[in-house]
């Protein structure tokens, strides 16, 4: 919980317009690296990162988040003195019904419109399901974990633990959405039969960590 961050999107007026949320998984002397969704921070004229001390921190480079080929998954970072904790990256695959844990900064209060935005760090949500997908094929933007968990609007870049406190991947797509909006495509350009598309509408769907560990070795080389 202490590794979740609020992604707070301004607009050129200085006004909050949306918001979203990450996960900070690296550091480097004052330089900390926080992973989200790239739809967050993608077109955004202003971000600050709202860290769980409650201070606002301004990205390093607010014109540029560092991309994941095409999934939705980015990283950006921010510099500070204070002590951060790091998110520990589980390495091990995960399993159907195995226990998770989401957290995030939904945008709106509970059954209404009002935001979240003033609220700051307050609202934070964290919920417990399980692992219900792992298709072997993922679908567009990378997304392949399901799981139960109940995610709403701005939770998008909050972290999924596994039992033990792990980062297993990150939220990105909550229940139930418009098969015809192209979410439940495989990235192949292929479709689920009608018996698995009704299993995905059910889930909450993640880009799993294996990405992140992926490009970040890629990087290395």
């Amino acid at each position: 919980i202490a590794t979740t961050v609020r992604i707070l999107i301004f607009n050129n007026s200085g006004t909050a317009i949306t918001s979203g949320s990450g996960v900070m998984v690296g550091k480097l002397g004052n330089t900390y690296t926080v992973l989200t969704n790239l739809h967050v921070l993608q077109f955004v004229d202003r971000a600050v990162i709202l860290t769980p001390d409650g201070l606002q921190h301004s990205l390093i480079s607010q014109s540029q988040a560092t991309k994941f080929g095409d999934n939705d998954m980015a990283i950006a970072q921010f510099s500070s003195p204070q002590s951060y904790e790091i998110a520990q990256i589980r390495r091990e695959p995960l399993q159907i019904g195995d226990r998770v844990f989401a957290s995030g900064f939904p945008i709106y209060q509970d059954r209404s419109l009002v935001t979240t935005f003033a609220l700051g760090l307050q609202g934070f949500r964290f919920t417990e399901g399980i692992v219900s997908l792992l298709p072997q094929k993922s679908l567009t933007q990378g997304y392949q974990l399901g799981y139960s968990n109940d995610i709403v609007v701005g939770m998008s870049g909050g972290p999924i633990f596994d039992a033990e406190g792990f980062l297993v991947g990150i939220n990105g797509r909550i229940k139930n959405r418009d098969p015809d909006f192209g979410g439940y495509t495989f990235d192949d350009g292929t479709e689920p039969s009608p018996m698995l598309l009704q299993q995905m509408l059910k889930a909450s769907w993640g880009v799993p960590i294996s990405t992140y560990l992926r490009f970040s070795i890629r990087s290395h080389l």
